[in-house]
């Protein structure tokens, strides 16, 4: 196993006990990570960035208030632990901090991030928990997505799940 991978196995395990405290814990970052691998081409040079930020994503709770109060700060003390730069712990901590927004001009790091985040919903461990609450907008999941082979493999999961 390189390096690289060593580190972002050993952050898994220092956010796990975070992660689990979430209403959608562990397994949708799990979920939104798996995502991320097998659907976007991501650059080498991005790599650590891209899965540090997926996988602190919701470390600060499960609302959306605490994950952007407590996440950069709990993300730190993580990042720190495995020895990351504080420029690399700072862009980590921004994408936490507006993983739900869409922004006018993304990173490609947050891009990848927000639309695997998006593309969780529709697999079906998630989807029913989206799906039952009323006036729900799939639509307006789909074309906030940034890629269009997001948005593509967005439509056809939905047409699956409404079968």
């Amino acid at each position: 196993m390189d390096h690289k991978n060593f580190k972002i196995e050993k952050l898994f395990e220092l956010a796990k006990p975070y992660l689990k405290k979430n209403d959608l814990g562990y397994s949708h970052t799990q979920r939104v990570f798996d995502i991320a691998q097998k659907n976007f081409d991501i650059p080498n040079e991005l790599e650590d960035l891209i899965f540090a930020s997926i996988i602190l994503h919701d470390i600060g709770g499960s609302s959306v208030k605490e994950q952007y109060d407590k996440g950069p700060e709990i993300a730190t003390f993580l990042l720190h632990q495995l020895g990351y730069s504080d420029e690399f712990i700072k862009m980590v901590c921004e994408n936490i901090q507006t993983h739900h927004n869409h922004l006018k001009k993304p990173s490609q790091t947050f891009k990848i991030l927000y639309d695997s985040d998006r593309l969780v919903m529709f697999c079906p461990e998630e989807f029913q928990n989206y799906d039952s609450r009323p006036n729900f907008n799939w639509v307006e999941v789909i074309d906030s997505m940034y890629n269009d082979h997001s948005k593509n493999l967005a439509k056809e999961l939905l047409q699956q799940r409404k079968g």
